[in-house]
C-alpha cells in the first residue's frame, strides 16, 4: 500500500477491525470492567484512527503515513532465551518480549500481576486502576494500546526498593504489532527508582505500541530512567500517563537513541497539593525521528515542574519537542518552566519544538525557553588551539551540552550505562552527513 493509498483510507481502520474481530478473545474479556473501558478506549481512538498531520498534536510525527498498517499481525507470545541487561542487576527484574512478560524476579513488597493471563481473579488494586490513564482523545495511540491490550504486566510496589523492565524485540520476517500495557502503583511514603529499556533487532517496520500507566500516591517518590533503542526500521510509541498525589515526586531522565520513529505522549497530573514532577529528555539521531510530547496537568495549588529537553540531531534525523503546561482554576502558587535546547549537525538534520502555556490561575510562576542552532565555532576552536584535535574539540562540545540533563540520576553505575550508550549515539550523530 503506498502512502498516498493509505492516506485517503480510513485512518485507523486496521485496528478498528481487529478489535471487533478479536474483542472477545482478548485477555480479560470476560471482565465486564475491563470491556467498559476497552470500548471507551477504541471509541477515543476511533476518533481520529491511527494519527497522522492532520492532527495538530501530531503534525510533525506523521504517523499515519510511516505506518503500513495494512500489512501488521499482531505479534504472538515468544519465549526468548534470556537477553541481558544494559543496566545493573536491581532488586527487582521483569522482562518483556514482544509486550509478553517472560521473566520475573520479584522481592517481598511487591505484587506483579501477568495481563496477558488476566482472569477474575485479579486482584482488586488492578481493578481499580488499570485503564484509568493514558487513552484518552489526546494520547489516540494510547488508547489502541489499552482496547486491543493482549500482553503486559501490573505491579504493586509496597515498600523502598528498585526495578527494573527490560523490553526486547525479537527478530521478526514481516511488520508485526505489540499492544501491551504497564500499571505501576506506588503506594505512599513509598520510593521507587525504576530503570527501563527498550531494545530490538531488525524488526521490518513493526510497531510498539505501549501504554504506561503509573499512580503515585501520597508522599511516595519514583526516578524514572529510561533507555530507548530500537532498531532503524521500527516504530515505537509510548503513551505515558501518571497521577502524582500529594507531597508525591515523579523525577524522569528519558533518553530517545533510535528507530525508524519513537515518539512518548507523555500526560502528567498534579493533582495533589505540594506534588511535584521533573522530566529531563535527551535524544541523539542520525537518523529516524524521535517525539516527545508532554502535557503537565497542574490541579492544585503550589505544585511544581520542570521539564528539560536536549537534542543532537545530525545526518538526516529530526527531534520533535512539545510541552503543553495546564494551570488549572485554583491552582494558586503554581511553578512552572520547561526549557527547548537543540544541537544541529548537518544540513538536513531537522529540530522542532512548541512550548504552550494555559493559565486559569493568579499568582503563578510560569515560563519557556527554547533555543536550536550548530555548534560555536568560536568554543571549537578555542579547544583546537589548546591542542585538542577538531574531533575530540566537537565531541566534549556535544557531551557539555547534554550533561546538564543527565545530571545525578541514578547511581554511578547507572549514569556509566547512559554515558555508555549515550556517547556511542553521539559518535554516530557527529559522523553523520
Amino acid at each position: 500500500m503506498t502512502a498516498m493509498a493509505r492516506g485517503l483510507s480510513a485512518p485507523g481502520d486496521v485496528f478498528q477491525d481487529d478489535f471487533a474481530r478479536h474483542a472477545p478473545e482478548l485477555p480479560g474479556a470476560a471482565l465486564d470492567w475491563l470491556s467498559a473501558r476497552r470500548q471507551a478506549a477504541m471509541d477515543a481512538f476511533a476518533v481520529t484512527g491511527i494519527p497522522g498531520r492532520r492532527s495538530e498534536a501530531w503534525k510533525w510525527t506523521d504517523l499515519a503515513n510511516v505506518l503500513d498498517s495494512g500489512s501488521l499481525a499482531p505479534a504472538g507470545f515468544r519465549k526468548l532465551a534470556p537477553q541481558d541487561s544494559i543496566f545493573p542487576k536491581q532488586a527487582n527484574e521483569l522482562a518483556f518480549s514482544g509486550g509478553f512478560l517472560t521473566q520475573a524476579s520479584v522481592q517481598a513488597g511487591i505484587e506483579v500481576v501477568d495481563l496477558a493471563k488476566l482472569d477474575a481473579e485479579a486482584p482488586g488494586w488492578v481493578r481499580d486502576n488499570l485503564g484509568t490513564l493514558a487513552h484518552g482523545l489526546d494520547q489516540p495511540m494510547g488508547a489502541a494500546s489499552l482496547a486491543l491490550m493482549r500482553s503486559g504486566a501490573a505491579i504493586r510496589v509496597r515498600t523502598d526498593t528498585s526495578l527494573q523492565l527490560g523490553f526486547f524485540q525479537a527478530p521478526s520476517q514481516r511488520p508485526q504489532v505489540s499492544h501491551s500495557r504497564i500499571l505501576l502503583v506506588v503506594e505512599s511514603g513509598v520510593s521507587l527508582r525504576l530503570v527501563e529499556s527498550h531494545f530490538g533487532a531488525d524488526a521490518h517496520g513493526s510497531l510498539r505500541n505501549l501504554g504506561f500507566e503509573i499512580y503515585l500516591r501520597p508522599r511516595s517518590r519514583v526516578e524514572h530512567i529510561r533507555v530507548q533503542k530500537d532498531a532503524p526500521d521500527a516504530v515505537h510509541l509510548t503513551s505515558l500517563g501518571a497521577a502524582i498525589e500529594q507531597d508525591a515526586s515523579y523525577r524522569a531522565l528519558y533518553a530517545a537513541l533510535g528507530g525508524q520513529l519513537a515518539r512518548m505522549d507523555v500526560n502528567l497530573r498534579l493533582g495533589g497539593v505540594n506534588s511535584d514532577a521533573l522530566i529531563h529528555h535527551v535524544a541523539a539521531l542520525a537518523a529516524g525521528s524521535a517525539d516527545i510530547t508532554s502535557v503537565i496537568d497542574h490541579a492544585s495549588p503550589h505544585t511544581r515542574s520542570r521539564q528539560m529537553f536536549r537534542n543532537v540531531v545530525g545526518g538526516r534525523g529530526r527531534a520533535v519537542n512539545q510541552g503543553r503546561v495546564i494551570v488549572r482554576h485554583g491552582a494558586v502558587g503554581s511553578d512552572s518552566h520547561q526549557l527547548f535546547k537543540s544541537l544541529l549537525l548537518s544540513a538536513h538534520a531537522e529540530a522542532d519544538a512548541k512550548p504552550e502555556l494555559e493559565i486559569f490561575a493568579d499568582d503563578v510562576l510560569c515560563g519557556h525557553g527554547t533555543a536550536i542552532g550548530a555548534l560555536e565555532e568560536d568554543a571549537v576552536f578555542y579547544l583546537r588551539s589548546r591542542g585538542i584535535p577538531e574531533p575530540e574539540a566537537k565531541l566534549l562540545l556535544i557531551r557539555g551540552f547534554v550533561a546538564e540533563a543527565i545530571g545525578e540520576f541514578g547511581d554511578e553505575a547507572i549514569r556509566d550505562v547512559i554515558w555508555r550508550e549515550l556517547d556511542a549515539a553521539l559518535a554516530s550523530v557527529e559522523s553523520a552527513q
